[in-house]
Formats: structure tokens, C-alpha cells, sequence
């Protein structure tokens, strides 16, 4: 199947750090909420979308995990942020640096892939409700900033099956792993780096991935 390229890929920088998640009604400003801990921590929402379904990609299988609100909430210290997460419902929640691959499939799927220390990296797969297409504008600038982010459009019905498509997520995490493995990226105290090299491969590459 043909596709096209609908955007760019966000630059990765060196030495990023993982920060925690958040809840999302785009646009909606953001909120500062204490957190259980010190006093000096805060959970700050930065978007918060409602009507996201999360799926597992493993082993060329897709495993549904949980659905709720989409939320990516930065955590500070006395006004310095410490990280980003992603989080989506009640419990499931990932670190997002500018160093993680993101890929939009079509308008309403996600594909985030963290990178794991001496093993392929783990995938999930984000579907968002066509109630959400309004806020999904301001999620995608984030990630353009915030993650190494590419938009692609591999069809116009934004219907992707992730079970049917998982065992392209499988042959797509193979190939994200020969990066690193290859030196194109590396693992550094468990936080993985990659280069402009490892930028432009994974963009090609995601721009073919839906070819037989």
C-alpha cells in the first residue's frame, strides 16, 4: 500500500530524561496539582484527551492493556521539570523522552516504542475516538518537541487493526533493536541516545512499513 510522509520526524538530543503522565481535554490550560510527596513536587497536565484504548505489541500479537484518558504530565521540582510520562486510565503509564521513536500511523493511531536495555523495544499502540480529532493537533506539535516523532498517513480510512498489524510492529521493533546494537544508538545508563544517522533510518524506514 502506498504512503505518504504528512510529517516530519521531531530532532533527538542527547542525554534527554524520561518524565512522568498526564490527564488531557484539549485545549485546556494547564494545572498545577500537588503530589503525594514532598512539597516541593508538583504533577503538572499538559493535555489530557479523553477515549484512548492502549494495545501491547508483542511477539507479533497485540494485547489490549487498558483504555481511558490520555493524559502526558510533567513532574517539577521547584519549578524545574524533572520528567514526562504518558498515562492512560487509572494505572498504565511510560516515560516519554526526546530520545523515543513516536509514530503516527494514520489520524487516529499511535505507535510509541520504548527502547530496552539489551532487549527489542517495547511497543504500544494508542487509538484515539474521532471525538478527539480536534485535540490530537496539539498532541502531535508536543511530540514533534518532546519525542522523535514522525506523521505518516497509511491510509485514509483510519481503521488500523493492531492485531492485524502487529506482526509489523514485531519486524519493525527488529529493526529499531539492529540500530542499537549497530551503533547507530546505545544504551546509557538505561536511557537510550540516537543520532541524526538513527533519526533519518527509522523515518525511512516507517515511511515503508506498510509495504508488502
Amino acid at each position: 500500500m502506498q504512503q505518504q510522509q504528512s510529517s516530519h520526524m521531531g530532532c533527538c538530543f542527547h542525554g534527554s530524561t524520561a518524565m512522568p503522565p498526564v490527564e488531557a481535554s484539549i485545549p485546556r490550560s494547564s494545572t498545577l496539582e500537588e503530589y503525594t510527596g514532598p512539597k516541593n513536587i508538583k504533577q503538572e497536565v499538559l493535555i489530557q484527551i479523553p477515549g484512548c484504548k492502549v494495545h501491547l505489541m508483542d511477539e507479533g500479537e497485540a494485547f489490549e492493556l487498558d483504555q481511558g484518558h490520555f493524559m502526558v504530565i510533567n513532574t517539577l521540582e521547584e519549578n524545574v521539570s524533572l520528567a514526562t510520562v504518558i498515562k492512560v486510565g487509572d494505572d498504565l503509564q511510560w516515560p516519554l523522552t526526546k530520545d523515543e521513536p513516536v509514530v503516527k500511523l494514520d489520524a487516529f493511531h499511535y505507535l510509541f516504542s520504548l527502547a530496552v536495555k539489551d532487549g527489542e523495544p517495547l511497543s504500544y499502540g494508542l487509538t484515539f475516538s474521532e471525538d478527539s480529532y480536534g485535540s490530537l493537533g496539539l498532541l502531535d506539535s508536543f511530540l514533534k518537541e518532546h519525542s522523535c516523532f514522525s506523521g505518516l498517513k497509511l491510509s485514509n480510512k483510519n481503521d488500523l487493526d493492531w492485531k492485524e498489524f502487529a506482526p509489523k510492529v514485531e519486524d519493525y521493533n527488529h529493526f529499531l533493536s539492529k540500530l542499537i546494537a549497530g551503533g547507530t544508538g546505545q544504551i546509557v545508563k538505561g536511557i537510550f541516545i540516537c543520532s541524526n544517522a538513527y533519526t533519518n533510518k527509522v523515518l525511512f524506514y516507517c515511511q515503508n512499513i506498510n509495504r508488502a
